[in-house]
């Protein structure tokens, strides 16, 4: 069961049957009234054990907090996180932990079991102990009474109320659960299992997954599993459609002669917002962005001095081990070891109540076991170790200069991310910032992309301990990272890193298609070409742009191409397009549907007569550069010997009864965005609107993602003047907060609102809390 089911369809059955059991339907719509409807938005004193801090809520309903010293500072975080998004943190922690199914059924159990056998909560365990006893352990237990503070006044969201039950505290623990949260979302891939089943059902596809993809943007054994096994898994993989952009351009090629930095990370697209907005002062720090509810530090943002922000790298920082095995015990290096068992309860709600089910936690030396049907591997993912990019966040806020912050680069573990980074001195830095394993079979190097045999101690990470701390002494070392300090300008978007490095990082299955950092690339290099110097306007017409690099390059192999009567009028249109993915065009349209339509009429002959799904289709780019009498153009279910002209038709066709049957006229019929609360309630979803943009435009947004779209999930612009940003609804999670949606239309818009790095006048405050000592 994938994750839809975890945010919306057992959420809205139960819901729906709890609430008609109370309410008739039309009462759920009437005005207001009653307990369930309270919300108390009028705080103005909270007790504070650690000392005096003051939050200013200004008109985007962000917190601004100044507190006399940090434990002040991060309780008063913690406090107005839980008000404003206490049940999104929730559920992020029941969904890691694998307690989803005992509030919302059995729909969930698969997640569960899923997350329990990872032992995701012992990981987070490992790196909480990893960092109690710790200056900053002691901030992170601030925090959490914060939240619990806020959880003990009994004011709770409504979600709370509706589904029957209470939170229970808030742990250190849980902190670093949100954190193996996004670093799985972000790095948690399956392509190793991916490559070996598409090996054995159809070895011939494996030329469509070269080792690089043959652009020139770069940044600087099979029965041993099964295909139900990896089906079982996916729905639980890191999403693919996860990316980012980010760019640094040195003062020499800027208006004011100083350094930008602009990020917008492209997560999930939800209801409320991925990221939380904050801005924390005390007299040692001035620091504002954006970060997890659950999290009490900034994790991508800019205080007085540095800015900095991430893109994910997508490198191969997880492996997948098969064993002889003999009962309870495996082979290892010529003896026989028992698997280290667990049995765990898992409490499942039903229709009888609650019921309680075992399940079995099964580790390796090399880290849990997952299998269905008979076929198991354990898994080594470098989350599942003590980790400590909680500490590396924590020296970022800091830094003053760029040997500070470097200092803080070295604690970052998991997930790799492109650190880029500017600072008022005129610094400019990139930096791949995580731990990349390098594996071993005898005395050989080996890639990562295949499955180890464990029993032989193939492909292990030395230094490198599951739920526990690792040395990470058989890692790449952190000078040997690919890095540039001082370039003149740097993008990326999650393109590979570099060719030609002396270490494996991961091969195309890890890395996306290279359009979105060629074009970045193509508007620095324009711009500095014509003589212009950057300035922060010219930026925001980047993050803005959606001019589709793959439009440029198929509508080209369109060219004498004899297209049918009804598709030729819609063929007229894109020979006379700018390629710009607008709501508003006619072409962006034919061409969004066309090429679906033209990916699957390639490969959907071989790859669903072998038993795969779209899931496991190759790259864009190695589409656009199959020869034109490619075999892969031939539909193996026909008599004739098609080719690409062929191919492109019979997309096109298909893509223009598409059209008619939906009465699409324009891009924006097609291209909407749907941003849903977990229960799915019309009143509780932001409105729909349509967009601009696309999967592969700078200005990003991926109208077809599952379970939830993608897009920019924040946009930042920082410079030493004067910073801008936006998020994609509203920082508060409270449906009857006039911050429930108020920078939707901004964002949709492509605006900004100023980033703001002093307190707000008292003309903008539109609430204030004061916590004493």
């Amino acid at each position: 069961m994938d994750k839809t089911k975890v945010f919306s369809v057992a959420l809205l059955i139960l819901l729906v049957a709890f609430l008609v059991a109370i309410y008739s339907y039309l009462n759920l719509f009437a005005p207001f009234s009653g307990e369930i409807w309270k919300l108390n938005f009028k705080v103005e004193k909270v007790d504070n054990p650690y000392g005096k801090a003051t939050i200013y809520l200004d008109r985007y309903g962000v917190p601004h907090i100044k507190a006399e010293n940090e434990k002040a500072l991060f309780y008063d975080v913690g406090y107005i996180q839980a008000r404003d998004r206490l049940f999104q943190m929730d559920l992020h922690r029941r969904l890691m932990k694998g307690q989803l199914s005992e509030v919302f059924g059995e729909d969930l159990v698969d997640s569960d079991v899923f997350h329990v056998k990872m032992d995701f909560e012992g990981a987070a365990k490992a790196s909480w102990k990893e960092i109690d006893g710790t200056e900053f352990g002691d901030l992170i237990k601030a925090y959490c009474d914060g939240v619990n503070a806020y959880i003990s006044q009994g004011n709770l969201p409504m979600e709370f109320k509706l589904l029957g039950y209470k939170p229970e505290p808030w742990r250190p623990e849980d902190v670093f659960l949100v954190d193996k949260e996004i670093s799985w979302e972000l790095s948690g891939n399956f392509w190793d299992l991916e490559r070996a089943v598409i090996a054995e059902k159809l070895p011939e596809a494996l030329e469509l997954y070269p080792t690089y993809l043959n652009h020139t943007v770069p940044i600087v054994r099979t029965d041993k599993v099964s295909k139900e096994l990896l089906d079982w898994l996916k729905p639980f993989e890191g999403k693919e459609g996860y990316g980012s952009n980010n760019w640094i351009i040195s003062g020499k090629h800027t208006a004011n002669g100083k350094p930008i930095l602009a990020n917008d990370p492209h997560l999930a697209l939800t209801v409320p917002p991925v990221w939380y907005e904050v801005h924390l002062l005390t007299d040692d720090m001035n620091v504002r962005g954006v970060t997890f509810p659950g999290v009490p530090i900034v994790v991508i943002g800019q205080n007085q001095y540095v800015a900095w922000g991430f893109t994910n790298v997508g490198a191969d920082v997880i492996d997948f081990y098969y064993y002889v095995t003999k009962g309870d015990k495996y082979l290892y290096k010529g003896k026989w070891v028992d698997f280290v068992k667990e049995e765990k309860t898992l409490r499942v709600k039903t229709k009888n109540g609650i019921e309680e089910r075992k399940v079995i936690v099964k580790k390796t030396i090399h880290g849990p076991v997952i299998e269905k049907n008979g076929k198991e591997v354990a898994v080594a993912w470098t989350g599942l170790s003590a980790t400590r990019e909680f500490l590396a966040l924590y020296t970022y806020n800091h830094a003053k200069n760029l040997r500070e912050f470097l200092e803080g680069v070295r604690y970052f573990d998991v997930p790799a991310q492109n650190l880029v980074y500017i600072d008022r001195d005129g610094n400019i830095m990139y930096y791949p910032a995580g731990r990349f394993p390098i594996r071993y079979v005898g005395d050989k190097v080996v890639p990562g992309n295949i499955l180890f045999n464990g029993s032989a101690g193939e492909g292990e990470w030395k230094g490198f301990k599951p739920y526990a701390h690792s040395t990470w002494d058989g890692f790449i070392p952190f000078e040997e990272i690919p890095h540039l300090i001082n370039p003149e300008y740097v993008a990326t978007a999650n393109q590979r890193v570099v060719f030609g490095y002396q270490h494996y990082l991961g091969d195309s299955g890890y890395f996306t298609d290279p359009y979105r950092g060629m074009r970045i690339y193509e508007l620095i290099d324009d711009a500095i070409a014509k003589g212009k110097k950057i300035d922060v306007e010219y930026v925001k017409e980047m993050q803005r742009d959606v001019y589709s690099k793959p439009a440029e390059f198929f509508v080209a192999q369109m060219d004498g191409v004899e297209f049918s009567e009804k598709a030729k009028p819609w063929v007229e249109e894109l020979k006379k397009w700018n390629f710009e993915m607008k709501e508003d065009s006619k072409a962006a349209l034919v061409f969004a549907i066309w090429l679906d339509y033209y990916i699957n009429e390639t490969f959907g002959d071989e790859f669903y007569s072998a038993g795969l799904d779209k899931s496991y289709y190759p790259k864009v780019w190695v589409l656009q550069n199959l020869p034109a009498d490619s075999e892969w153009f031939d539909d193996v279910r026909t008599p004739e010997k098609e080719t690409r002209a062929d191919i492109i038709v019979r997309a096109m066709d298909k893509a223009v009864e598409e059209i008619e049957k939906n009465k699409y006229e324009v891009y924006g019929d097609h291209n909407k965005l749907r941003m849903n609360h977990p229960f799915n309630l019309a009143f509780l979803n932001y409105p729909a609107l349509t967009m601009d943009g696309s999967k592969f435009t700078v200005f990003n947004f991926r109208v077809g993602s599952k379970p939830f779209q993608v897009g920019s999930s924040w946009r930042m612009i920082s410079t030493f003047d004067k910073s801008y940003c936006i998020i994609p609804g509203g920082n508060s999670g409270n449906y009857f907060s006039k911050h429930y949606t108020d920078q939707l239309e901004m964002w949709v818009n492509g605006e900004y609102k100023p980033m703001e790095f002093e307190m707000p006048d008292l003309p903008n405050v539109e609430e204030v809390i004061e916590v004493g000592g």
